[in-house]
């Protein structure tokens, strides 16, 4: 060794790494290896003392001196006698952490686990702020690339916070907002299984958490909401939010799907906004959303469902049967397999009692009803089922031999049904 010392003397003086003496080299590399053998044997008691050396004066010699320095000053801290050591060794330990850093870098990393270290051993939520500060700092430098155990335990440490009274729920609604931000970038680079687990450790959290009720929701952000009607960002955040707690059906959650509806029209959210309006029996806006929905639709088959919808409402709330047929006839066009548009059409013309004065007509009616329900089943054997309940139901209102003879017309024979209806058929007696 000391002619291995003597050789490289002048390495040893330019890196400092041993010291800058063979003397020194002598002394950090004894007490290193001396350290070393004692932390393998589990000897904790035994290797403080060398390990105090290189700490001390030699930092740069490795970077076990860190690394086994966690476990050596974890024993030291779960074995102190008195409270009085315990924070002395913890005092120490962040000491280390800090040391990493100024001689090996790697800052976002070590803040990360110098603040899991202290909570670790303190869990005191009154004196974890300087953790609560690590935690933050480590994860602003991590970009999207963060350490899952940091962000969970942070935000666990927010809503700590929030419960001893230390923090008021707008910091831990907007800490949950920062993290799933910063999770979502992540997951886009790279979705692997620990980051989708911290999302649903996340989400869990701030749901079970007192900060994230309706109330609280509400007013915090309906003045932010109302100052900033077209900032996207803001009105996404609350939207998520409100969805999550739940909180649909609120007057601030039906503003903020409004407004970034203007900002961004899509046939999603006009037909969201349909629905919210029809729980408020606000019809005209139903409606209104409907048909923007049907306009900004570039999907067919929804284009046919949204245009059957509009059409059910336009028979329940304007009365408007003809206009309802109108709808189910473009519900058709777009899918002609449709067979719940053949049904409802068979439906109105079945409530059709308005138009005719005699019987006869009135019975008429059934026919072209029948002719619907059997078409609907024909496109959609799905519904045969319901099709077949209604043809049962309505057919024994077809008219009678008698009265079939009696107005000229023999079973089997063209009709056309008139009115509003305007459809050919054929002449049917009930059995």
């Amino acid at each position: 060794m000391l002619m291995f010392l003597s050789v490289h003397s002048g390495v040893f003086g330019q890196t400092g790494r041993f010291g800058n003496t063979p003397e020194d080299s002598i002394r950090c590399l004894r007490n290193l290896s001396l350290y070393s053998d004692r932390h393998k044997q589990g000897n904790f008691e035994e290797a403080l003392p060398y390990w105090r050396v290189v700490f001390r004066e030699f930092p740069l010699a490795s970077r076990n001196i860190y690394i086994w320095g966690q476990d050596l000053m974890s024993y030291m801290i779960q074995n102190a006698e008195t409270e009085e050591v315990k924070r002395a060794y913890l005092d120490t330990a962040m000491m280390m952490f800090d040391q990493r850093i100024e001689y090996f870098g790697d800052k976002a990393n070590i803040l990360g686990r110098k603040g899991l270290f202290y909570l670790e051993h303190n869990n005191n939520i009154d004196e974890a702020e300087m953790a609560y500060e690590t935690l933050a700092e480590a994860i602003r430098l991590s970009g999207n690339n963060p350490s899952t155990a940091v962000i969970v335990t942070y935000m666990n440490l927010t809503i700590g916070k929030f419960m001893a009274g230390l923090v008021d729920n707008e910091q831990v609604i907007n800490t949950y907002s920062y993290l799933m931000e910063i999770i979502d970038n992540s997951l886009a680079e790279s979705a692997t299984d620990a980051m989708v687990q911290a999302r649903d450790y996340v989400e869990s959290m701030f749901a079970d958490s007192r900060a994230a009720d309706c109330n609280a929701l509400i007013n915090l952000f309906t003045h932010q909401v109302n100052n900033a009607p077209e900032d996207v960002d803001l009105l996404s955040k609350v939207n998520e939010l409100l969805t999550n707690a739940a909180c649909t059906d609120s007057d601030l959650y039906l503003t903020v799907t409004e407004r970034l509806h203007v900002l961004d029209p899509s046939a999603r959210s006009a037909i969201n906004l349909s629905a919210m309006y029809r729980v408020r029996d606000n019809d005209e806006k139903v409606i209104e959303y409907l048909e923007e929905a049907i306009e900004l639709q570039e999907d067919k088959y929804e284009r046919a469902n949204y245009l059957l919808e509009l059409s059910i409402i336009a028979n329940q709330v304007q009365n408007n049967k003809q206009l309802s047929r109108q709808y189910a006839l473009q519900a058709l066009e777009n899918n002609p397999s449709l067979g719940r548009a053949h049904l409802h059409i068979g439906s109105l013309y079945a409530a059709e009692t308005g138009c005719f004065e005699e019987d006869f007509e009135k019975r008429t009616v059934y026919w072209v009803a029948v002719d619907r329900f059997n078409e609907a089943k024909r496109v959609d054997p799905s519904i045969s089922a319901d099709a077949n309940h209604l043809i049962e139901m309505y057919s024994v209102y077809f008219p009678d031999n008698e009265s079939i003879f009696f107005h000229g017309y023999t079973v089997g024979d063209a009709y056309r049904v008139g009115c509003w209806i305007n459809e050919p058929t054929r002449v049917r007696a009930r059995k």
